[in-house]
C-alpha cells in the first residue's frame, strides 16, 4: 500500500471524542475499551457526524482511512459537503462514498476513495455504519497518497523499469517485470493509477498496452474535475501472454468529461489476476494496426433442434486505429447440415468500432453436439479463426399439434414465487437485449400479453414446481401502466388455474404521491379487480400485497400515518368479505425490519440484492460472492426482525442492456451454482420454521434487462428451471421440455426490423413508439402518437433501428402537450443508444418545452453531443417532465 500523508485523525479511545463526533439515537451502548469505541447499531439510519467546521482543501489522491472490526457484514458510507446549507446540514445522498465491511470480527483499515475534487474544499464529513450490527472503532483519518508528481501536458506514460509516479492507490501487488510494470489483484477494489491533467473531449482515446497473465477483464478507473467519486469501464483482455494494444472510447464512459484528474487500472476481477502494463496513453484518435475481434458466433436459436432450420451468426469489430479492409468471413458446416442461405455483411471496410455480421440460415438433419468453426479474413488485418460449441437436440414430439399441449404441474415442498415484469411487447422493449444474444427467450422475441405466451409460461412454471407469479404492478395516484401481461396475457390464459398470482405494488413514485385517500383507493381497486379472484395468492386465508418501497409511503406520510393507512386497508378488506390483507414489505437490510413491523407489515423479503457480497467500488463480482451475501443476509434478518421473514432468490444481476459496460455485473452464474442457492433457501427455510413464512420468491422470471431471469433463454435452456424442480420438488430428473417448435406451433412476436428510415408521421399506427415508463395507454389519436403521462419520468421507447449518427445531426418534433390544471413551461428529452452506449444522461439532449394544449415544432441539434455518433439503435423520448399531461406527438423525423 502506498505510503500517505495524514491530514486529519480521530482516535476513538475514550469518550472525550464524542464531543466532536456526535451518535443519533441508532447508535447505543457505547463504551470505550482497549483503545475503541465499542457500540451496537438499532436502526436502519445510524449516523457519526463530526460537529466542528472542516477547512480542508479537496483533491482526488485523498483517502478516508477508517480502522474498525464489525461482526456482521454490510455497507458503510462515508458523507462530505463543502457546505453547512442543506436540510441536512450539507450533507445531500450524491455526496457519499459506500464500500464494504467485513463481518469477521477482525481489525481492518479501509482506504475509502471519495474522488471529492470537485467541491474545492471539505468542511462537513460524516460516517454512517450501518443498522444492526456491532461494531469497534478506532480511528478516522484523513490521508493524502504520497509519491504522485503531475506533469502538466504529459499524456503518455511507458512503465518500463520504473513507474512513472503511478502506485498502488489500494489492493494492488506491484512488481517491476522485463517490459513494464507486474500488478496482481490482492483485493477486488483495488487498482494502481496516477494523477494526470487532460481534457477529456479532447482526448477521448484511453490506449493501453498490456500482456494479461491470466486476466480476461480489467477495468479502467478514472475521476473528473465534474463528477464526484471513481468513475470506471471494463473492458475485455486476451489471456495469452502477449502483449496487445487496447483502444478504449472513452466517450463510451458516461463520466468522461471535464478535465480528467486520475487514470488508474484495475489488473482483473479476481484475486490473483495478473496483468503487465507496458504503456497508457491518451490520445485524439485510436492508434495501431487494424485488429479484428469476434464478439459473437454461435446459432442464435435458443434449443435449436435436428430438422428445424436454425440461424448461425458470426460478428466481429475492429478494435484497432487503422481501417480493416476486404473483411470477409466462411462458417464450415459438419457433415449432415444444409446451408440453406447465406447472408454477407454489407460493409468489408472496417474502420475503428465498426461492425460486420454474417448470418448463414442451417439445416442439421440429425442431432449433433460438436465444434463448430469459422474463419474471418482481411486484406490487412490478421486472420481470426472462432470456435463455438453447439448442440442441436432431436425433437422430443414429431407430430403438430393444434393447441399447447396443458401441463403438467409437480408440487413442491414449499410453495416458490417468481417476480415477473412486464416490460417485453414492443420492439423498442426488447432491442437492447438484441446485444446479448444468449439472453434470447425460447419463446423468441415474444409478444407479451398475448394468451399463448402466457400459456407457455405457466406450463414452464408448474412444470418445474413454481406456484406462484408476482406482476410487477404500477400505480401512481390512479394512473396504471403496463398491466397487458396480467390482464391480456395470464387472465385470458388457458390454464392459469394452475398457477396463481400476487401483485407487487412497484411504487417508485415521485415524491408527494403517496396519502391516507390514495392508499384506500388503490385498496378498493385490487379488491375489484384482484383479490376475489380463486387464482389470487393468500397467507393466513388473506391476499398478498408486496409493496416494493416502503420508504415512499413512510417519507411522504410519516410511519403513524403508513399504519394508520395500512389499518384502513385491512378494514376495507374484511368490509368486502375478505379475512384482511397480508401485507409484505421489500427491504434492503437488517435495521428497515423493525421499522416495517413498527409501520404495520407482516412480513419482510427484497425484490434483489444485487450488490451483498461487492467488494469497495468494484463493479465486477461473482455470482458465488452473491450466493454467501444472501445467505448472511437472511440470517442477519431473522436474528433481528420482529416479524417473518420470505427468503428472496436471486437470478443473477447483469443490467448492461440497460446501464451500458459500467453496469454492476456478478459474474459466472450458471444453474448449478443457482442450485446451490435454492438448496441453501431450502435448508434456511427448514432450520427457522417460526421465522419466515415457509416459502421462496425468486427474482425473477422475465428481468431480461437486470440480468435475472429464469425463463427458458439461448445460453441456459430450461436449466434454471430445472435447479427448481431438483431442489424443491420430488418429481424425477428425467422429464421432457416441450417448446413451441417442438409441436409446429409458432408464438407471437414482435416486428424486430432495425429500419433505417428516420421518419414516423403518426397518422395511424404508433410504428412501434410504445410505453417506455410512466404513460398510460399509448395509443393512436386525431392523427397522433397519444398518452397521459403516469409519474415525472415517462418515456416512449422507440422502434429498433440502424442510423448512422453522421448522416443526422437535428431531430424535428411536432408535439402537443396539455395539463388540466394550469398551463406551464417544462422540460423535454431525447436520448439514444448505440452499438456500444446504453442510454444515459450522457447520451441526451435536454429542450424546454410549452404545456400550453398548443402545437409546437421542437428542433434538437443532437450533433452538438459528442456521443451523437456510430449507429444509433433506439431513440427515447421524454416529453416532460410531469405527471397528468397529455402528450400528442404528431411526428418525429433526423435531419441532416
Amino acid at each position: 500500500m502506498s505510503k500517505v500523508q495524514v491530514e486529519a485523525e480521530w482516535r476513538f479511545g475514550n469518550p472525550e471524542v464524542l464531543q466532536a463526533w456526535r451518535a443519533n439515537g441508532e447508535v447505543a451502548d457505547v463504551r470505550f475499551e482497549d483503545g475503541a469505541m465499542v457500540f451496537r447499531t438499532t436502526g436502519g439510519d445510524p449516523v457519526l457526524e463530526y460537529l466542528p467546521l472542516l477547512n480542508l482543501p479537496a483533491v482526488p489522491h485523498q483517502a478516508v482511512e477508517i480502522e474498525m472490526r464489525a461482526f456482521l457484514p454490510g455497507e458503510a458510507e462515508i458523507f462530505w459537503s463543502n457546505t453547512t446549507q442543506s436540510p441536512y446540514g450539507g450533507f445531500s445522498p450524491g455526496k457519499s462514498t459506500r464500500f464494504a465491511v467485513r463481518g469477521d470480527g477482525q481489525w481492518h483499515t479501509y482506504r475509502v476513495f471519495p474522488f471529492w475534487q470537485k467541491e474545492g474544499r471539505i468542511v462537513r464529513l460524516r460516517f454512517d455504519p450501518y443498522g444492526m450490527g456491532e461494531f469497534a472503532l478506532r480511528s478516522i483519518r484523513i490521508v493524502r497518497l504520497e509519491g504522485l508528481a503531475l506533469r502538466e501536458g504529459q499524456r503518455e506514460f511507458v512503465f518500463r523499469a520504473h513507474r512513472m509516479d503511478w502506485t498502488a492507490w489500494r489492493g494492488v501487488r506491484v512488481e517491476e517485470a522485463a517490459t513494464g510494470v507486474r500488478l496482481q489483484l490482492e483485493e477486488p477494489d483495488g487498482f494502481f493509477g496516477g494523477r494526470v491533467s487532460v481534457e477529456a473531449e479532447r482526448f477521448p482515446f484511453v490506449i493501453l498496452q498490456l500482456r494479461s497473465v491470466n486476466a480476461t477483464q480489467c477495468t479502467l478507473l478514472f475521476a473528473t474535475s465534474e463528477a464526484y467519486g471513481i468513475q470506471q469501464h471494463a473492458f475485455e483482455v486476451i489471456a495469452d501472454g502477449q502483449p496487445h494494444l487496447y483502444n478504449l472510447n472513452m466517450l463510451d464512459a458516461p463520466g468522461w468529461g471535464g478535465e480528467v484528474v486520475m487514470l488508474g487500472v484495475r489488473p482483473g476481477e479476481n484475486v490473483g489476476d495478473t496483468i503487465v502494463l507496458e504503456k497508457a496513453s491518451v490520445s485524439a484518435q485510436p492508434q495501431g494496426k487494424p485488429d479484428l475481434r469476434v464478439l459473437y458466433f454461435d446459432v442464435e436459436d435458443a434449443l435449436p433442434r435436428a430438422g428445424v432450420p436454425v440461424t448461425v451468426a458470426l460478428r466481429v469489430v475492429n478494435v484497432g486505429g487503422q481501417t480493416a479492409g476486404g473483411v470477409t468471413a466462411k462458417v464450415n458446416l459438419p457433415a449432415g447440415a444444409r446451408l440453406l442461405e447465406r447472408v454477407q455483411s454489407a460493409q468489408s471496410a472496417l474502420p475503428y468500432g465498426e461492425e460486420a455480421e454474417w448470418r448463414w440460415r442451417v439445416l442439421f438433419a440429425r442431432a449433433w453436439r460438436g465444434m463448430l468453426t469459422a474463419q474471418v479474413q482481411s486484406t490487412n488485418a490478421v486472420p481470426v479463426t472462432v470456435r463455438a460449441v453447439v448442440e442441436i437436440t432431436p425433437r422430443p414430439l414429431r407430430t403438430a399439434s393444434r393447441t399447447i399441449p396443458p401441463p403438467s404441474p409437480v408440487k413442491p415442498e414449499y410453495p416458490v414465487g417468481v417476480y415477473y415484469f412486464p416490460g417485453w411487447r414492443s420492439a423498442g422493449q426488447w432491442a437492447p437485449i438484441t446485444r446479448f444474444p444468449e439472453r434470447k427467450p425460447v419463446l423468441g422475441w415474444y409478444r407479451e400479453g398475448d394468451p399463448q405466451v402466457a400459456d407457455w409460461h405457466i406450463k414452464w412454471a408448474v412444470e418445474h414446481g413454481i406456484t406462484f407469479f408476482v406482476y410487477d404492478w404500477y400505480w401512481v395516484q390512479g394512473a396504471r401502466q403496463l398491466e397487458h401481461a396480467l390482464h391480456e396475457g395470464y387472465f385470458r390464459s388457458r390454464y392459469r388455474q394452475h398457477l396463481q398470482f400476487c401483485l407487487l405494488w412497484a411504487n417508485h413514485n415521485p415524491p408527494n404521491t403517496s396519502s391516507h385517500e390514495d392508499c384506500l383507493a388503490v385498496t378498493r381497486y385490487w379488491i375489484e379487480r384482484y383479490f376475489h379472484r380463486p387464482e389470487h395468492l393468500q397467507i393466513d386465508g388473506k391476499p398478498v400485497m408486496i409493496i416494493f418501497s416502503p420508504y415512499r409511503l413512510r417519507a411522504d406520510m410519516g410511519s403513524e400515518a403508513v399504519k394508520r393507512a395500512f389499518d384502513a386497508m385491512r378494514e376495507e378488506c374484511v368490509r368486502s368479505g375478505l379475512r384482511g390483507l397480508y401485507l409484505i414489505a421489500c427491504i434492503g437490510g437488517t435495521g428497515e425490519a423493525q421499522t416495517a413491523a413498527r409501520e404495520g407489515y407482516d412480513a419482510v423479503t427484497a425484490y434483489n440484492w444485487p450488490h451483498l457480497g461487492v467488494v469497495g467500488d468494484a463493479k465486477r463480482a461473482s455470482f458465488d460472492a452473491l450466493i454467501g451475501g444472501y445467505r448472511q443476509q437472511w440470517e442477519n434478518i431473522v436474528q433481528n426482525s420482529p416479524i417473518p421473514l420470505l427468503p428472496p432468490v436471486s437470478g443473477g444481476w447483469d443490467s448492461r442492456p440497460w446501464h451500458g459496460q459500467n453496469a454492476l455485473v456478478r459474474y459466472g452464474r450458471t444453474p448449478d451454482k443457482f442450485k446451490r442457492h435454492l438448496q441453501d433457501a431450502l435448508h434456511f427455510l427448514q432450520s427457522h420454521p417460526h421465522k419466515v413464512v415457509p416459502m421462496i420468491l425468486i427474482e425473477a422470471w422475465n428481468e431480461w434487462g437486470e440480468g435475472s431471469y429464469i425463463e427458458p433463454h439461448k445460453e441456459f435452456g430450461f436449466g434454471y428451471l430445472d435447479a427448481i424442480r431438483e431442489v424443491f420438488t420430488s418429481a424425477p430428473k428425467a422429464h421432457v421440455d416441450l417448446t413451441p417448435a417442438d409441436v409446429g406451433l409458432p408464438v407471437p412476436q414482435v416486428e424486430m426490423t432495425f429500419t433505417s428510415k428516420p421518419q414516423w408521421e403518426f397518422v395511424r399506427d404508433t410504428y412501434g413508439w410504445d410505453n417506455g415508463m410512466n404513460l398510460d395507454n399509448p395509443r393512436i389519436e386525431s392523427g397522433a402518437l397519444t398518452a397521459v403521462t403516469t409519474g415525472n419520468d415517462p418515456a416512449f421507447f422507440g422502434p429498433p433501428v440502424q442510423i448512422a449518427a453522421s448522416r443526422y445531426r437535428r431531430l424535428r418534433l411536432r408535439m402537443r402537450l396539455e395539463s388540466a390544471e394550469q398551463q406551464f413551461d417544462d422540460m423535454g428529452q431525447v436520448f439514444w443508444s448505440t452499438r456500444s452506449l446504453a442510454e444515459s444522461e450522457s447520451t441526451s439532449v435536454r429542450f424546454p418545452v410549452h404545456v400550453d394544449g398548443k402545437w409546437h415544432d421542437y428542433t434538437l441539434n443532437l450533433g452538438e453531443n459528442p456521443r451523437w455518433r456510430g449507429v444509433v439503435t433506439r431513440l427515447r423520448l421524454d416529453p416532460c417532465a410531469r405527471a397528468r399531461v397529455k402528450v400528442q406527438i404528431a411526428r418525429i423525423e433526423l435531419l441532416p
